[in-house]
């Protein structure tokens, strides 16, 4: 759901770059309806502006969360919030991230589905 100066964390493993794009992918109808991606029937995401999103594959398995958000929007503060609330040191090797900026994901909505989990959010403001 919409949160202003939030950014919520997915993290996830894809064997290429075209699948977590895929993953990402919306749809639409010939009537120009949109059919939702994968990830937003995964995690029960009715809506969020793709204008204030990004995903990163990486070529290879990455275990550090600083690693896997090198580079993100903002990152001289998601990156120390991230790894301050969740830890710097992930359970598992992941090789993609999904974040959506001014949006707080509902916990009660999923939290891990098949290669992809919530981690959570944090203040990026």
């Amino acid at each position: 759901m919409e949160q202003i100066g939030y950014v919520s964390l997915w993290i996830g493993k894809f064997s290429t770059s075209e699948e977590l794009e895929n993953y990402l992918l919306v749809a639409y109808t010939e009537d120009g309806d949109a059919i939702p991606s994968q990830f937003e029937q995964d995690f029960k995401v009715d809506y969020y502006d793709e204008d204030f999103s990004e995903a990163h594959y990486a070529d290879k398995d990455i275990r550090k969360l600083s690693q896997l958000l090198e580079g993100c929007s903002y990152d001289d503060v998601v990156i120390p919030n991230f790894v301050e609330k969740y830890g710097e040191y992930l359970s598992d090797d992941f090789n993609s991230m999904i974040l959506l900026y001014d949006f707080q994901h509902n916990k009660k909505s999923g939290n891990e589905v098949s290669s992809v989990k919530y981690l959570g959010s944090v203040r990026y403001e």
